[in-house]
């Protein structure tokens, strides 16, 4: 979770850039890179930091002018610190790890570096800083030097690890590589980005920008583009230090998902008109004195899209004017109530004949109003469609009807007006023509004939500029769809029926499947958005506080209402859900007069994570829904849960919810589930086969759906102006690459510890193939460790492996771990460094496990444990790493050398018995004798 935005009134910054030198080349970007960045950090709708705490040190000429400008800002800042350089990366010629920062006078010789800053005498100051937080951003060569342990990272190309308590370092090329300063470029590749990040912001949830989420959105910029990617590093949470406002952050609940119409018992319960979404987009453009000059509509909640000929009407500049004009442009939103009234800044200008089109960009989300949608305007050819528009005398708006066409020549869409309504004329330039068979825009009104029968549309392909109007990206990569995301979820559309169904007819409902189907995006994207839809209370609860707690939350937060003088604590609540008899009739007051007559739902995601924390809790917390709703109580209260297969353990005897089962989807419903998302963004398409091709590769891996997403979610960031393409895919690794950088990235996070303990783990869910290649090997959870455990829910949090229940398993320890994909022991060059240095005890491993089974095949005979060689084979292993060794490993070896011991004993025995006979029987003859 994002920390809260720095303080800026007790923060510095402190720019330093270098970019004329005497003996090294210059980089003349730097400059502007200076004075770009010191504008964005102290404009208040990104940071807004006083000029007077931000030092730019352009051109130092000394060390100790760096210095002491570093120890100012380090000494005065309390809340956060910034330094940031820009300039060359030196290394020392007698210890390359040693970064130098270049000053002016720079040189550098086979045994030398004169007049350059060591990087640790600047980390020094920033160390000492009484600062709570500290961010250090290097743009130069060989910037990931900075790092503490660059130099150890293995086939990582990521180091997290910080020796400066509460800092967060991003570095703008690894510790190997040049950073980039493209010529006739405005900045600094790295810089560049950053500036893009903060002034345009990065899609998603998130109010503000951590360093994490700027990081990650730096770099999937940069990389798409083939630059240098950069580094990173943190300490102490210092990842979500936040010293910006998310600019693409929209402050609203989004509405409710229109009606899917191939499932009418969805649509009916809905009850929404895709329509709607048209009328609340739509905009009137007036000039200074109030006049209607032309219509607009939204393109996203604060962009207004017209033509550039109605914004010159509206400014009164000349329309052969190619500049973009100043001013700013009144707009109002003529079929909201009371008509809100905004002022637009124009933020795209494209004034040719070809191409007329500007757009708008608001200070604010104006209350109430909703973008459109854009739709594909191919293959339209006999669509009706809708039109609003401002003819003369028709201040307030009129609609039109038609039939779409096609392209003509010129790129324009053709339209033809219904005779027998009105007729289309100059009044609706800018207006949106709604498709109704596709449910959004397909062009923007820009001409007319003189008869206003046949109209040409700019197609809404035209309409959107990537720098100023980015498409968000309609894939979640691993993370689950969540309730913003519910436009772009689909494929599920009989489960969401059956789900929702069931929630409104029973007091509780479970939702059951294996790691990674899809639970929590059904549950969260479209169940929950269906649920509000109805009117009803929906409260999401994930596990950060024990039930109780939540639900006494909830109940705090609800309306008083008949005898509820007060809400219920904590404590009161924990004890009526332990309460085996019925409901007390003051407490069912006190908690249903919280919700004061209306129907409340209880979310409750990943269950699995509560039974851990306290599964009586869970157990009870069922019981108390199904006795409030046999007190004749109605169903005011009722909760809707989703967890692994686990969760079955603790169901309550009496009251248990009514169990839903969901299964990955079909290779084909998540083929047209992805092509779904994809058909949203206007202009878009896969290349022909990629689809097939990725789900090809995927196979029937048991992590496969959230792989899909994250695979293209990188090819998202890849993509050309029209496709995401086969290029890119091979590009990236395929399934396989992007997956491997993912787990990368994910060991990297981890600490020493568990490091070690993944990479246990990791070549224990494997075994040996044919030549030189590793399988993957399902295995119990009862057969590991505890620790081993808990690293198995860690790794299963980043989709590397997945857990399932056992088909024949009716206890937890029936659970299955297994990798979420085979490909991260062919891509992966950590893990297949770990599998080759441990093939032959791998091997070893699976010849102990095949002699184990066949010993409990034959009713653990005694005959089948391990003697000779073998047994001492194991017991060197074992005494070699106690900890390869498993549980059920450990307990074979000790019975073959317990039995070993044994017969060493009978032997030993028998050996001096006879001795003894022997001597005994030699004396009886030797009196014989005598």
């Amino acid at each position: 979770m994002a920390d809260t935005l720095s303080e800026a009134g007790a923060s510095n910054v402190v720019l330093i850039g270098c970019h004329g030198f005497t003996t090294l080349e210059d980089l003349p970007a730097v400059r502007q890179n200076l004075t770009r960045l010191r504008e964005v950090l102290t404009d208040v709708g990104v940071w807004g930091i006083p000029a007077d705490r931000v030092e730019v040190l352009d051109q130092p000429p000394s060390e100790g002018q760096v210095v002491a400008a570093v120890k100012r800002a380090a000494t005065a800042a309390t809340d956060t610190l910034v330094v940031y350089y820009a300039g060359h990366g030196l290394l020392d010629p007698e210890d390359s790890n040693e970064l130098y920062l270049a000053l002016p006078e720079s040189r550098t010789d086979d045994h030398h570096i004169d007049s350059a800053i060591r990087y640790d005498t600047l980390r020094r100051y920033v160390r000492s800083s009484s600062a709570k937080r500290k961010v250090v951003l290097l743009d130069c060569c060989y910037s990931a030097r900075a790092m503490a342990g660059a130099m150890g990272g293995g086939a990582a190309n990521l180091v997290h690890k910080a020796d400066v308590e509460g800092t967060c370092l991003i570095a703008a090329a690894r510790e190997t590589a040049l950073a980039l300063a493209v010529p006739g470029e405005d900045f600094t590749a790295f810089t560049g980005a950053l500036l893009e990040c903060l002034e345009k912001g990065v899609d998603g949830p998130q109010e503000l920008l951590s360093m994490s989420l700027l990081y990650d959105a730096m770099r999937s910029r940069l990389k798409a583009a083939s630059r240098p990617e950069p580094q990173m590093n943190s300490r102490n949470a210092a990842a979500q230090i936040c010293i910006a406002r998310n600019r693409a952050y929209v402050s609203h609940r989004p509405s409710p998902p229109p009606a899917r119409r191939e499932r009418p018992a969805v649509a009916d319960l809905l009850a929404h008109d895709p329509g709607s979404d048209l009328e609340a987009s739509l905009v009137r453009v007036l000039s200074a004195t109030g006049e209607v000059v032309g219509g607009g509509f939204l393109v996203s909640p604060d962009v207004v899209c017209t033509c550039a000929y109605v914004v010159q009407r509206a400014l009164r500049e000349p329309g052969h004017a190619e500049q973009v004009p100043d001013g700013l442009v009144t707009i109002d939103f003529p079929l909201l109530d009371d008509r809100p009234r905004a002022q637009a800044s124009i933020t795209s200008w494209h004034a040719g004949e070809e191409k007329n089109v500007a757009l708008l960009r608001l200070g604010a989300q104006v209350p109430g109003t909703q973008p459109v949608p854009l739709v594909d305007e191919r293959g339209v050819w006999g669509h009706s469609c809708r039109a609003f528009g401002y003819p003369a005398g028709r201040d307030h708006g009129q609609w039109a009807a038609g039939i779409l066409r096609a392209r003509q020549g010129s790129g324009l869409l053709q339209m033809e007006a219904d005779a027998s309504g009105p007729s289309i004329g100059p009044g609706y330039a800018g207006s949106p023509v709604w498709d109704d068979s596709l449910g959004g825009v397909v062009g923007m009104t820009v001409a007319v004939d003189r008869r206003g029968h046949n109209v040409y549309l700019l197609p809404s392909s035209d309409l959107v500029d990537s720098h100023t109007l980015r498409p968000p990206c309609p894939f979640p990569g691993l993370a689950p769809f969540s309730e913003t995301q519910a436009d772009n979820f689909h494929g599920r559309e009989a489960d969401i029926d059956l789900v929702h169904a069931t929630v409104r007819q029973r007091p509780s409902t479970l939702l059951v499947g294996p790691s990674g189907c899809g639970k929590t995006s059904l549950l969260q994207a479209a169940v929950l958005p269906l649920l509000r839809a109805n009117g009803l209370s929906v409260t999401l609860l994930t596990p950060v506080e024990p039930l109780a707690v939540a639900l006494a939350r909830v109940l705090t937060q609800g309306q008083a209402g008949g005898v509820a003088e007060r809400p219920p604590s904590a404590e009161e609540v924990r004890e009526l859900m332990k309460a085996d008899s019925d409901v007390s009739t003051d407490l069912a007051d006190r908690i249903l007069g919280r919700l004061d007559g209306a129907e409340h739902i209880l979310c409750i995601d990943q269950l699995e994570e509560f039974t851990s924390q306290d599964s009586e809790a869970v157990r009870d917390l069922f019981r108390l829904v199904d006795r409030l709703s046999q007190a004749n109580r109605g169903h005011l209260l009722r909760i809707v849960a989703a967890g692994r297969p686990e969760v079955l353990d603790i169901l309550p005897d009496s009251g248990p919810p009514v169990v839903q089962f969901l299964a990955p989807l079909h290779t084909d419903d998540l083929k047209r589930a992805i092509a779904a998302l994809l058909a949203r963004v206007p202009k878009l398409r896969f290349e022909r086969g990629l689809p097939d091709r990725i789900l090809v590769d995927v196979g029937e891996a048991p992590g496969r759906m959230p792989l899909v997403q994250l695979v293209l979610t990188e090819l998202w960031y890849r993509r050309t102006p029209s496709a995401l393409t086969h290029d890119a895919y091979d590009s990236c690794g395929g399934v396989g690459g992007v997956f491997a950088v993912h787990a990368e990235e994910a060991f990297q996070r981890l600490s020493e510890e568990e490091r070690e303990r993944v990479r246990r783990l990791l070549v224990h869910l494997t075994r040996p193939g044919d030549g030189d290649a590793f399988i993957c090997r399902p295995v119990r959870t009862g057969r590991l460790t505890p620790e081993q455990v808990v690293t198995t829910r860690k790794l299963a949090g980043e989709r590397l492996v997945v857990l399932s229940r056992s088909s024949n398993g009716v206890r937890q320890d029936d659970e299955i771990v297994e990798l979420a994909h085979e490909a991260l022991t062919r891509q992966w060059p950590r893990l297949r460094e770990w599998l080759n240095e441990s093939r032959e005890a791998r091997l070893w491993h699976e010849a102990l496990r095949t002699q184990r089974e066949r010993w409990e095949r034959q009713q653990r005979d005694p005959s089948h444990l391990l003697r000779g060689l073998e047994l001492a084979e194991a017991q060197r292993r074992l005494a070699a790493d106690p900890e390869d060794i498993s549980a059920h490993e450990l307990d074979y070896i000790l019975r073959s050398s317990a039995r070993n011991a044994r017969r060493a004993r009978w032997w030993r025995t028998a050996f001096w018995t006879l001795a003894v006979l022997a001597a005994a029987a030699g004396a009886a003859v030797q009196q014989l004798v005598i």
